[in-house]
């Protein structure tokens, strides 16, 4: 049993040991396992790795594929161009061949032939700035111009003289006060103005104002222009107006009789002017006017200067304010043909309608030199207008030495606005520095229908003016005595309305009350008159 349980025992340990030993040979087999599939995984990464690189260098030369095709089509593309262009290129040689062929042919055919005609057409153009028929050259170089200006006017006084009143009777009626015909003639840089005037005062008068100006200017130097000839400088604001433009019928009295001691119409001058839009200057050695010689030559001719300054020192669309300076010196005065300096100082009561007395008036006097200065200024806002100015004349006398001679003093001034009542702006023109009449917007007409097409511009001005040719006297002295001179008072208040149709046009309405305080060269009765007057006017402007 022993030798059994024995026996048995070992046969236990035998299957134990078995047992054991295959467990641990399954492990052994089981690792190895696992080790061949991770070695498998890395092999299949590293095989996807290398499938990715490849991919991405087959994209990469596809790219580079796709670009060199599309660099052979835009060189193909470019080519056939050129051959293209090349194709043109020789056809138009072709054609300039024939044509130079042609046009020696012409040539010779021209050569042989007479000139031919330019066709008026080609040669020059034919327009109307301004209105003003105007016939050029295509270039611009050449033109020529020809313009108009008609003023007629019509009026009466309303008088109530005294028996001493020296013009009781003052005469109604009519008077062309201005034609004149605009002849320009331009040549590059040179203008030629040549402006006869049939017009005057009293009309038909053409004695002196047979001609307004004959010049010749050079416009070469900007911003200057140069000018020798007949015609009237520049001077003071209102006289620098263009007579087309006044507010009222003429101008006022202070300006009238100061333009006309040194500047005014048809005088002989020589000198320049330049301007920009916020300034203006002007000065000119002037002599006698034209028409000095009519009757009595003579013995020497006015010898004398006028200069002008103004700035504008604001302006915008609305705005314009100006602030002008004006001066003249007449350091030779004219000598008559009996060897004597004589000067007058006179003006009609600014109306020229029909009667030409002047009824404020220094008469003749002896003069060794005048002398003129004074200023205006002015403003404008939109459809407004307000300016004003004074002027002071000097004299002194060449009297013998029994005779008193005192330094004569003569002053004046004014004020006026306007009111362009249908809303045109006031216009300002920088070439003259002054003011301008308006332009039409809505010009009056009549349709096929018979109904106006716009009522055109209308504007109302009002002024007040005073001259003063009193000098160095006392009321009941004789100016022999005192060797001053009773020349008068003259104040003038005045309205009127004007009726633009179109820019071309213009009907004047004018109304003044006029006051003339002038005593007898005693200084003992009074020879002014007090009155009224109503005048019209019908203006003709291109």
């Amino acid at each position: 049993m022993g030798r059994k349980l024995h026996r048995s025992c070992g046969a236990v340990v035998a299957l134990c040991a078995a047992t054991m030993s295959g467990t641990a040979g399954a492990q052994d087999a089981t690792a190895d396992r696992i080790g061949a599939i991770e070695r498998q995984i890395r092999n299949l990464q590293g095989e996807l790795q290398n499938l990715k690189k490849e991919l991405g260098d087959a994209k990469q030369q596809l790219q580079q594929s796709r670009s060199e095709a599309q660099r052979s089509k835009e060189e193909a593309r470019q080519a056939r161009e050129a051959a293209e262009q090349a194709r043109q290129d020789a056809v138009k040689a072709a054609n300039a061949e024939s044509q130079a062929t042609q046009a020696a042919a012409q040539a010779q055919a021209a050569a042989a032939a007479p000139p031919p005609q330019v066709a008026a057409a080609e040669a020059v153009k034919v327009g109307f700035p301004g209105g003003r028929p105007t016939i050029s050259t295509s270039d611009g170089k050449i033109s020529f111009a020809i313009g108009n200006q008609t003023q007629f006017d019509y009026g009466t006084y309303f008088q109530n003289p005294t028996p001493t009143t020296q013009f009781p009777h003052l005469n109604y009626g009519v008077n062309l006060r201005r034609e004149r015909l605009f002849f320009v003639a331009k040549y590059d840089d040179w203008t030629l103005n040549v402006t006869p005037d049939f017009g005057g005062s009293p009309d038909g008068n053409q004695s002196s104002q047979f001609l307004y100006e004959a010049n010749l200017n050079f416009t070469g130097i900007k911003p200057v222009t140069a000018t020798i000839g007949y015609f009237k400088p520049w001077f003071s604001l209102y006289d620098s107006q263009s007579s087309n433009d006044f507010l009222l019928m003429e101008r006022p009295s202070i300006i009238e009789i100061a333009r006309n001691v040194a500047a005014g119409d048809a005088r002989a001058s020589v000198g320049a002017k330049a301007n920009q839009d916020q300034w203006f200057a002007s000065g000119y050695f002037t002599g006698s006017q034209y028409g000095a010689q009519t009757g009595s030559p003579l013995n020497g001719e006015q010898m004398s200067m006028v200069g002008r300054l103004a700035g504008r020192p604001y302006y915008d669309s609305d705005w314009n304010v100006q602030l002008d300076l004006s001066g003249e010196y007449v350091f030779k005065p004219a000598i008559n043909s009996s060897g004597q300096t004589t000067f007058n100082l006179q003006d009609r009561p600014e109306d020229r309608a029909a009667d030409q007395n002047r009824l404020i008036s220094t008469t003749s006097l002896p003069i060794k030199n005048v002398g003129v200065y004074g200023g205006e200024t002015g403003v404008s806002w939109r459809n407004f207008l307000l300016q004003g100015g004074y002027y002071h004349i000097g004299e002194d006398q060449q009297k013998p030495m029994s005779q008193p001679a005192p330094h004569l003093n003569f002053h004046g001034g004014y004020v006026e606005g306007g009111w362009v009542l249908t809303g045109e702006p006031i216009r300002y023109n920088t070439g003259a520095a002054a003011w301008a009449r308006p332009k039409v917007e809505r010009p009056f007409g009549l349709t096929e229908d018979g109904w106006e097409t716009g009522p055109g511009a209308w504007e109302i001005g009002a002024r007040w003016s005073v001259m003063n040719l009193n000098s160095n006297v006392t009321p009941g002295v004789s100016q022999n005595v005192t060797g001053g001179i009773f020349g008068g008072l003259q104040q003038i208040f005045g309205v009127a309305l004007s009726w633009y149709p179109n820019d071309w046009v213009r009907f004047y309405l004018q109304f003044q009350y006029s006051q003339v305080d002038k005593l007898n060269a005693a200084g003992t009765a009074q020879i002014g008159q007090h009155f009224e007057t109503l005048a019209g006017r019908m203006q003709i402007a291109f």
